[in-house]
């Protein structure tokens, strides 16, 4: 018979707290990282803003002057706007300038790349902000370069009333190497401030598993203690019958006092953990070995009627009557073992346990002997 282990609902709660906590984690560091990631790109452009404000003071407003901007450009002023943007160029640091006038729409200034540009439309005048600075992401038409377009409102009097539009044209090559960089550190901080989270709580988990572990399980033996029989007590008695019965066997070694008189405690403690072991191994296909404390177990069968069990009992006298070598010395003791099943002896743990009690007893005294 195969032996089948209920579901422990305890456990199952843990695994989806455990899978929550860590939904909960992963949640909380991807919007950090991209909380970091938008004031990364944030500060990125504001670094850029305030170099197109350096261009303004070093290029625009030394050759640009409200009547430029009104009327028509100086040939002087136009030559000294190309000595600059050319330079600005071979430097890589700019790749287009344009100025309208806000009074008539007046393509006043373009470079060379951009002489087609045109007026002043009315689309652009209502996308961009006349009161301070605005940057957005385009693309070069001829080359498909991505830039960085900047929209500086340019003041050409100083009397606070903006009469130009500056349109300055950025390479976004290191501004996008900056934010690629920035945003890998902070992937790679992220996925660490995961890992350290995740490390926790399944360090947590592991001590839960540990302590539920220790709740159920005889430390010294390994097997299940009274808690784990009281468990699966707790599901196969309800579900027993006549026709499906289950069964509950109790042993009690016979002369292991004798083994802890003359040879020790620690001794006996060995003689305890190999006859375990050889009881969990006998019944292993059929049932569920239990220590009950000092020299008493149990196994809970849940598939077996009287018959059954009795053949079981009768492998478990034999089993434990062989030898066992404790520190190179052959150790033997015997077994009294007594069988109730269930229905015919009780439904709940705690009358199985008194038939099965009683019936050991009886065999202690030689009144029953497993066949």
């Amino acid at each position: 018979m195969s032996r089948r282990r209920p579901t422990e609902p305890r456990a199952l709660t843990s695994w989806w707290v455990l899978l929550a906590v860590v939904a909960a984690v992963t949640a909380t560091v991807a919007a950090g990282v991209y909380a970091l990631q938008q004031q990364v790109r944030t500060r990125t452009l504001d670094s850029a803003l305030q170099g197109v404000v350096v261009i303004s003071s070093l290029v625009i407003d030394r050759s640009l002057t409200l009547q430029d901007l009104t009327d028509e450009l100086h040939p002087a002023n136009r030559a000294q706007l190309d000595t600059d943007v050319v330079l600005l160029q071979q430097k890589g640091q700019l790749r287009g300038l344009m100025i309208w006038s806000l009074g008539d729409g007046r393509l006043v200034y373009a470079d060379p790349d951009h002489q087609f540009a045109g007026r002043l439309g009315e689309a652009r005048r209502a996308a961009v902000r006349l009161d301070e600075p605005s940057a957005g992401y385009a693309e070069d038409q001829h080359t498909g370069e991505h830039l960085l377009e900047v929209n500086y409102p340019y003041d050409a009097n100083g009397d606070g009333v903006v009469d130009g539009l500056a349109v300055v044209l950025l390479p976004r090559r290191d501004i996008d190497s900056s934010i690629a960089r920035s945003t890998r550190l902070l992937y790679g901080g992220g996925l660490v401030v995961l890992l350290v989270a995740l490390g926790g709580v399944l360090q947590v988990r592991r001590r839960q598993k540990a302590q539920e572990h220790a709740a159920v399980h005889d430390p010294l033996t390994g097997l299940g203690n009274r808690e784990k029989l009281r468990r699966l007590a707790h599901h196969a008695l309800p579900a027993a019958s006549a026709q499906r019965p289950a069964a509950l066997l109790v042993l009690d070694l016979d002369g292991f006092k004798g083994v802890n008189d003359t040879y020790g405690h620690h001794t006996g403690d060995l003689l305890l953990a190999a006859v375990a072991r050889e009881i969990e191994q006998a019944c292993r296909d059929c049932g569920t070995a239990i220590r009950l404390g000092g020299d008493e177990f149990a196994v809970l069968l849940p598939r077996a009627g009287a018959e059954q069990a009795a053949a079981v009992a009768a492998t478990l006298h034999e089993t434990v009557r062989r030898p066992v070598l404790i520190d190179g010395r052959p150790v033997v003791v015997g077994t009294s073992i007594g069988v109730a099943v269930a229905p015919a002896d009780g439904r709940d743990l705690g009358t199985l346990l008194q038939h099965a009690d009683a019936a050991m007893y009886r065999a202690k005294k030689g009144e029953v002997v497993p066949q």
